[in-house]
């Protein structure tokens, strides 16, 4: 499949309203992608008194277990473009939240000590893709880590299948899968300065997933 039909991806005013409507039923994807958030969450290695940014913050079912894990002493916020999700959000954690674009995060530099980022990337253009890690890159501590999770190829032939047809579907119209489709992205996060990048992928159901770890 040409890979243009994969560009083809929707706008964040239309993500917006897709992640709005969806709102408290969004958590249902658990059943896809559980394991490797929870796999994510792992390898984010989060301390007591450590500073966690959490991108595309959802609901906030993640967000609660990753503030639980900075206790006492440490902070965490949770940015995302879906006002839904963010009132959602706010009621389940009590963390700080707030309405922002992941290409132009609004933090000084070098402000918090890990990044948390699940299903986000695989929504955007790849040529956004870039603005995206660089935004984040800047706002990580020096030595601090960063934890992408997102769709990806199949490594099986279960979810060789899936992923054909998810492409397939996505070619005909990117909303039939809610704008995300697969991705590859550890050569994107060495470009974007990264280092130590690390790659594991879990497969769930069929649904491939990456977890890509890296330091700045």
């Amino acid at each position: 499949m040409e890979e243009n039909k994969l560009e083809k991806a929707i706008p964040a005013s239309t993500a917006q309203k897709i992640y709005d409507f969806m709102g408290k039923s969004y958590d249902w994807f658990g059943s896809f992608d559980a394991r490797a958030k929870t796999r994510g969450l792992e390898l984010l290695e989060a301390k007591p008194g450590e500073s966690i940014l959490e991108v595309g913050v959802g609901t906030g079912k993640l967000h609660s277990l990753i503030a639980s894990t900075v206790q006492p002493g440490g902070m965490t916020v949770g940015i995302d473009i879906s006002v839904a999700m963010l009132r959602i959000a706010r009621q389940r954690t009590k963390s700080p939240m707030c309405r922002a674009d992941a290409r132009c995060t609004p933090f000084v530099d070098s402000y918090f000590s890990h990044i948390f980022m699940s299903y986000v990337l695989d929504l955007l253009p790849s040529v956004e893709i870039p603005a995206v890690l660089a935004s984040l890159w800047r706002v990580l501590q020096p030595g601090g880590s960063m934890v992408v999770v997102a769709l990806t190829e199949g490594v099986d032939r279960p979810s060789r299948m899936l992923v054909a047809a998810w492409k397939a579907a996505y070619a005909v119209s990117p909303l039939v899968c809610a704008g995300c489709r697969p991705l590859q992205l550890n050569a994107m996060v060495e470009k974007a300065g990264f280092t130590g990048v690390h790659r594991e992928v879990v497969v769930q159901m069929t649904v491939p997933s990456e977890i890509i770890v890296a330091e700045k």
